[in-house]
């Protein structure tokens, strides 16, 4: 490093103190989040159930997180289609699921992506995403699509991030074919397609690397062949005629050498290394006679990706790339069977025992599948150790991931990895600029947010004054809220608890009838890059499937019935938003009256029934100030507001179940109400009631609903001498497991009558944010 005069470096290292109080800033404004999903297994047949368990943590600590309580699953095809959506409730950085796979799907490779509202604020990149195969037997009669070419695309990406005329730079490049599977190939790079510079050929998983140094006016094509001898030709990226570039190097085990090489002769430089946003390291010097150094301490940057970002003395970014340190002790998994075979409808102990740092028990939130597999279901290949602190950092498919851990002696593969999925989850100029951050999609902290706009009906313009919305469940449980749109028209209703509910119905007062609710789409539009691999029908295993459909049919036959049984997980609020009313009238239990107005006048006390101006008005006493409200109460119908209190009066009393009020002023958000009167219809339809035209009813599934998983017991001779079949592939799932203070679980279940091999996999975190996985296996016969 340069020796610059005291004055100098006084004013260096405030320059990078500045950036680093900037980042810091940054982070604090603007936290993030990391989803990992375990599924049961990876390949499934239409009818099957996917069972799953989502983990949200800090994206930048891996700590479990509990802030955002809904997280959003999304079942794509090639084309990024949803087949299917569900909105699953997050309770302390946790929650799982489970989705039916109707028989309308369609064979072929999916992709499955989870993301938090919040997580829409930094971009697609961030969202966790896995490939998973279905298979639909019943229609292995379909025609095969005509066979597609496959189409290669080569992709260059100069080290720290382009090319300049005259400088020497280390290039990265990756190789894959349409549907994202690399391939073998050698190549070479020729000047003005003539003289050949340099030759190259793919290290691994079709990535590799070469050194250039572009002379000025001169064009750069590559010339890559496949092993079929396909030539496959590619311009590299166009060198900048002045500029800064970067190469880091191994200087020895424990440092890091980072050079710099600039057109300019002389100039103050800056070197940032942070770990997910954490500044970790910083340096500074200047450039003499074009080249400068740093030294980098391997160990000072934390674990996993690390950023090293060069700025010049303007403190602009100009150079980046990214580095890895493997981390240490990991969460340990020793998962173990109580025998090596077992007979069918037999007993089967299992023994989680979870470990971290020294070897030391640590307490874990685990989930645990335990499925058969064959030549159509391998073993899991995703688990949330390579996730967290390798894919959730990177960008596209990263082929083999657990090929990095296993073997971290192989440093020039990860540096092409690094070199060729480079991303950031923040841009430098929204770090510098220090303006307060605009977020789109708000922090669902408390429950489902139901988001939307207030427009003109006449116009279809946003509303650009307040105007206050309602949004009601239809239902027997009464769910209702209110909120005030904002000056541009957006407007968010804040649902706590909000499971099922086929449809919601949103609503402004009549004295704003000019405008009306559109609800958004709460799944993301956006999707990322990343294809689908090749989907080919596995015709050679025929037989196999047919034996896997027949067991499917007999699984739904014989335990549709509880695999269908749903419950609200434990702990879910069930009380009415306003908790408890001051009276209650189950109208069963009086004289049942043949219209509304004698049920109120004859036994609901502390409610006036009047008639103004040919109109119904029911003020209600407001039992703090002991005397009545000068205006109607808020009045609710199965959860919808009734405006128009005529329409109800008119309703049939023997409809209608139950009448709760609340006789005092009830405050909600930024609105509040003279008191409430919430009526009930035996069945939730409103009773008879119609709509005002301008309500918006959409369908709008809540919060998923706990499927019950399916796991016949065979403790008695008289229950394993049962004469139903029991075909099940999936012998256990359990999502919840939680390891002790001396790092031990344990759970027990039954095997079916599918003889075969076992695999056991456990995926699991810890409160410090150390992950890890675990597998074991065993045989039934």
């Amino acid at each position: 490093m340069a020796v610059v005069p005291l004055g100098r470096l006084l004013a260096q290292g405030a320059a990078t103190a500045q950036l680093a109080s900037q980042l810091d800033a940054y982070r604090a404004k603007n936290f993030q989040e990391k989803i990992f999903v375990h599924t049961d297994k990876e390949f499934y047949l239409a009818g099957e159930i996917c069972w799953f368990k989502v983990y949200m943590v800090d994206a930048g600590l891996h700590r479990p997180l509990d802030l955002s309580k809904v997280a959003y699953l999304e079942w794509l095809d090639k084309d990024n289609r949803p087949v299917l959506q569900a909105k699953i409730g997050l309770r302390d950085g946790h929650g799982d699921g489970s989705m039916y796979l109707p028989l309308t799907l369609h064979s072929g490779h999916y992709k499955l992506r989870a993301y938090s509202s919040w997580m829409r604020n930094s971009g697609v990149d961030g969202f966790f995403e896995k490939a998973l195969t279905v298979v639909n037997a019943r229609k292995s009669a379909e025609a095969p699509g005509a066979p597609v070419a496959l189409q290669y695309n080569v992709q260059f990406f100069p080290e720290g991030g382009n090319l300049v005329e005259g400088l020497s730079s280390t290039v990265a490049f990756k190789i894959a074919d349409q549907y994202g599977q690399p391939a073998e190939c050698t190549g070479v790079i020729t000047e003005d397609d003539q003289d050949t510079v340099a030759r190259f050929q793919t290290l691994r998983f079709g990535l590799g690397s070469l050194v250039l140094t572009p002379r000025p006016g001169h064009r750069y094509r590559s010339t890559v062949r496949l092993a079929d001898g396909t030539a496959i030709s590619t311009l590299l990226p166009t060198a900048f005629k002045e500029g800064t570039v970067m190469h880091v190097s191994d200087e020895g085990e424990d440092r890091l050498r980072v050079d710099v090489q600039s057109t300019t002769a002389s100039m103050d430089i800056y070197l940032l290394a942070d770990t997910r946003q954490s500044v970790k390291w910083a340096g500074t010097t200047a450039i003499k006679d074009g080249k400068a150094s740093f030294e980098v301490d391997r160990n000072k940057l934390g674990e996993g990706i690390s950023h090293l970002t060069v700025f010049d003395f303007r403190r602009q970014p100009v150079c980046e790339r990214l580095v890895f340190r493997s981390p240490s002790h990991p969460l340990q998994f020793d998962v173990k069977a109580d025998q090596a075979t077992y007979g069918t409808r037999k007993k089967i102990n299992l023994t989680v025992n979870s470990t971290g740092d020294g070897n030391s028990p640590t307490p874990a939130d685990c989930s645990v599948a335990v499925f058969r597999v064959d030549s159509l279901q391998t073993e899991t290949t995703g688990h949330i150790y390579e996730y967290l602190w390798l894919g959730s950092d990177l960008k596209g498919k990263i082929e083999s991931p657990k090929y990095y851990f296993d073997h971290p002696e192989d440093r020039q593969a990860m540096d092409n990895l690094l070199l060729t999925h480079g991303w950031r989850r923040f841009r430098w100029e929204d770090v510098q600029s220090q303006k307060p951050p605009a977020f789109q999609y708000p922090l669902e902290f408390n429950g489902a947010i139901i988001s939307g706009r207030v427009v003109d009906a006449r116009t279809g313009n946003p509303a650009v004054q307040n105007i206050m919305g309602y949004l009601s469940v239809p239902g027997i449980r009464t769910q209702f809220t209110a909120a005030m749109c904002d000056e541009g028209g957006r407007i968010h209703f804040e649902m706590k608890d909000f499971y099922g509910g086929p449809e919601v119905v949103a609503l402004t007062n009549p004295e704003d009838s000019g405008y009306r609710i559109e609800i958004n789409n709460p799944f993301a539009e956006k999707y990322s890059e990343t294809p689908l691999p090749r989907f080919e029908f596995p015709r050679a295993d025929t037989g196999l499937l047919m034996d896997k459909s027949v067991a499917i049919q007999v699984l739904n036959r014989y335990g549709g019935a509880r695999l269908k049984r749903f419950t609200l997980l434990p702990g879910v609020d069930t009380s009415l938003f306003y908790y408890k009313a001051d009276h209650s009238y189950l109208l069963d239990d009086y004289t049942r009256f043949t219209t509304m107005e004698e049920v109120l006048r004859e036994y609901v006390v502390l409610i006036m029934v009047q008639r103004r101006q040919g109109h119904f008005h029911l003020p209600v006493l407001d039992l703090s100030e002991t005397n009545f409200f000068q205006t109607d109460p808020l009045i609710l119908l199965d959860g919808v507001p009734v405006f128009n209190i005529d329409s109800l009066m008119v309703l049939d009393p023997l409809k209608i179940r139950k009448l709760e009020t609340v006789q005092h002023r009830y405050f909600m958000g930024g609105v509040n109400f003279p008191g409430i009167l919430n009526w009930t219809t035996y069945k939730g339809d409103l009773g008879g009631y119609i709509l005002d035209p301008r309500a918006t009813v959409v369908d709008y599934e809540g919060l998923q609903l706990e499927r019950e998983f399916y796991a016949p017991t065979y403790a008695t001779d008289e229950q394993a001498a049962s004469h139903l079949p029991d075909f099940r592939n999936v012998l256990y799932w359990a999502p919840q497991l939680q390891t002790n203070g001396e790092g031990r679980g344990a759970l027990s279940f039954y095997s079916s009558d599918l003889p075969g091999k076992y695999v056991v996999v456990v995926e699991g975190l810890a409160a410090d944010g150390k992950a890890g996985s675990g597998i074991a296996s065993f045989e039934v016969q």
